[in-house]
């Protein structure tokens, strides 16, 4: 199935930051992002071929984000004068670059934890995202702080691999960690599966005797 077959949610003036992705692999996938991305310009085009060819990507750009956005969040760019600049609205008003916004960001990088029982890669997920976010408005989050973050934001449960991970000598990549977050996550649920299963067995015992013992 190629990108352009793929669904994607209209944007409802949430979650930008997943929404911009999928849109960009679409325009990618349709070679529309060059213009959207202002990669190519419509003051380098020498040529009156080159003038309508980019004209014609904008338009068809300009429509398929729109048409990949809800009613209510048509008016950001029903004036914009091409995709590129429906663009960077957009972008301008999900992604401010304010101090606000950027302590905003930053405390819910820095406040989010993780709960007993939560998936580990939804987590991971979240503390990535919002990372990625911080850069997007010009407030990057280092690599050791993204892995400090995310071992400090973990469960009581995962304090002996903590434990582990801080005894290392070398440097704690984000590779590293999350594959060994990941790795005792999946142990855990097979453990847990092996244990639901001998359960199931007790009771059937438990059960098979109680009925010979009533016969």
């Amino acid at each position: 199935m190629d990108a352009s077959s793929l669904r994607i949610s209209k944007f409802d003036g949430t979650n930008f930051h997943a929404w911009k992705f999928k849109m960009q692999m679409v325009l990618e996938e349709r070679d529309l992002w060059e213009v959207v991305s202002g990669e190519i310009k419509a003051e380098q085009c020498e040529t009156q071929l080159d003038q309508a060819t980019y004209k014609r990507k904008s338009r068809k750009a300009m429509a398929v984000i729109c048409l990949a956005m809800e009613a209510s969040q048509l008016p950001l760019v029903r004036s914009a004068s091409g995709a590129c600049d429906a663009w960077s609205r957009l972008e301008d008003h999900f992604e401010k670059k304010s101090l606000a916004n950027k302590l905003f960001l930053r405390r819910r990088f820095f406040t989010t934890m993780m709960e007993e029982g939560d998936d580990v890669l939804e987590h991971i997920n979240k503390l990535k995202t919002l990372a990625e976010q911080l850069e997007a408005v010009g407030a990057p989050v280092c690599e050791d702080d993204l892995v400090i973050t995310l071992l400090g934001s973990l469960s009581d449960s995962y304090q002996f691999l903590i434990t582990a991970l801080e005894s290392r000598s070398d440097t704690l990549s984000w590779e590293l960690v999350t594959s060994r977050l990941l790795h005792e996550e999946m142990k855990r649920k097979e453990q847990g599966s092996k244990g639901d299963e001998a359960s199931q067995g007790q009771a059937f015992i438990t059960r098979d005797n109680q009925r010979k013992g009533d016969q």
